[in-house]
């Protein structure tokens, strides 16, 4: 059985050798010839796979994506000629949710939000708002949740509660302190994401309000959002993704608090996630029986010691939680690397020295090594209460009294 298989995907080839006949192609570089005789498929959201690039798969039965989105493979096609295909759904959840995170602990050290008084609306209740769910939950915000599709299918099962949370109409959402929108990009369907946070939505939103995209650019109206990012008394808006990914609209750049390249859910452990997944999948195709773990291929937990202020506290103070998670992740560092990259600064509008589409599929790349909260071993004082060393376990973190 032969395995073509994206060399951007970690641990790709030592995942599958076991399984099949593995080679290789370099970044965006497949072409239609090269799947001639290849029985599976394993790629990334780089390569849009098409009935063009499909012409001369004569004898492919699988494709299978490493990464949580789909939009890059063309479904209808692929089951027009019975093709099965799948995704690694929910493999970069934790990190898409931990991103948000860090953006609301900068809000609040900022003084943009009273974390623990605020609410948190959340649009998509699927896999990443469900980790975000559970991580507000963790550390005791208030958050609701808007997912109608969701809601529907679950009141289906006599259900009207999703993580122990319920839902709302999105005219709540809009009210709430902090917006994070989670929701796949769809044109189709009862419930099409694309704009549905348009012009009359962003028109409402107060310059208390902070509205935040790691999903899918579309999403927004981009042209209404920076109408309104343009005016007196604009909404804190962080940006993830954008519209027409690669060759984005960089003036956004300039009135949005942080910005960074479509890298929310690219941890680590999210990328290799997303590997064990597909490997899963490709052996149940092939009838093999899967022998690798998560725990062969990620590395041992690195130490975190945190000097807790209040650490016999019934409750975790805000300022150690931000102190020991932008240990972990800080989305500021990756909005400087972003900018400079761009060489856009703050209240300027320059032309970047390079191609705005090279830069912007540069940066994903090669993002730098960026670990979730369970690859850390969190060293608390002695006297630390057992509520806060359940919240930093529900963050995920590997907790110990030194």
């Amino acid at each position: 059985m032969k395995i073509l298989l994206e060399d951007t995907i970690p641990f790709g080839t030592d995942y599958l050798e076991s399984v099949g006949e593995v080679e290789t192609y370099a970044w965006q570089s497949l072409v239609p010839e090269m799947l001639r005789d290849v029985d599976l498929l394993a790629l990334r959201s780089t390569t849009k796979v098409t009935p063009e690039l499909l012409s001369y798969a004569n004898k492919l039965k699988f494709v299978t994506t490493a990464t949580a989105g789909t939009n890059h493979l063309d479904k209808t096609h692929l089951d027009s000629v019975g093709i099965a295909h799948s995704s690694a759904a929910g493999c970069n959840a934790v990190a898409v949710a931990e991103y948000v995170l860090s953006v609301l602990l900068h809000a609040q050290k900022a003084q943009k939000l009273d974390l623990y008084n605020a609410s948190v609306g959340i649009v998509g209740a699927g896999n990443v708002g469900t980790a975000l769910s559970k991580i507000l939950t963790a550390i005791g915000v208030k958050h609701c949740l808007y997912d109608p599709p969701l809601q529907q299918a679950l009141a289906n099962s006599g259900k009207n509660e999703h993580n122990g949370q319920s839902f709302v109409d999105l005219a709540r959402i809009a009210k709430c302190d902090v917006i994070s929108l989670h929701v796949p990009f769809t044109k189709g369907g009862d419930y099409p994401t694309y704009q549905m946070i348009d012009k009359a939505f962003l028109d409402e939103l107060t310059s208390s309000q902070l509205l935040i995209n790691a999903c899918r650019g579309e999403v927004i109206d981009e042209a209404a959002l920076l109408g309104v990012l343009q005016r007196e008394k604009a909404p804190t808006v962080v940006l993830d993704v954008f519209d027409n990914e690669p060759e984005i609209n960089t003036a956004l750049f300039n009135y949005v608090w942080f910005v960074t390249p479509h890298i929310a859910g690219h941890t680590v452990e999210g990328k290799v996630r997303g590997t064990q997944m597909i490997y899963e999948q490709i052996c149940e195709v092939a009838g093999v029986i899967p022998d690798k773990a998560l725990s062969d291929f990620l590395d041992k937990t690195n130490p975190i010691n945190a000097g807790l202020t209040s650490p016999e506290a019934s409750r975790l103070s805000v300022d150690d939680l931000i102190a020991v998670f932008h240990k972990v992740y800080d989305i500021a560092v990756d909005d400087e690397i972003t900018r400079n990259a761009f060489a856009l600064t703050s209240g300027h509008n320059e032309t970047p020295d390079t191609d705005i589409a090279n830069t912007f599929s540069t940066l994903r790349k090669q993002y730098r090594v960026r670990r979730e909260c369970s690859a850390y071993a969190l060293h608390l004082p002695k006297n630390t209460s057992k509520q806060i060393q359940d919240t930093f376990t529900k963050l995920g973190f590997h907790v110990s009294l030194v």
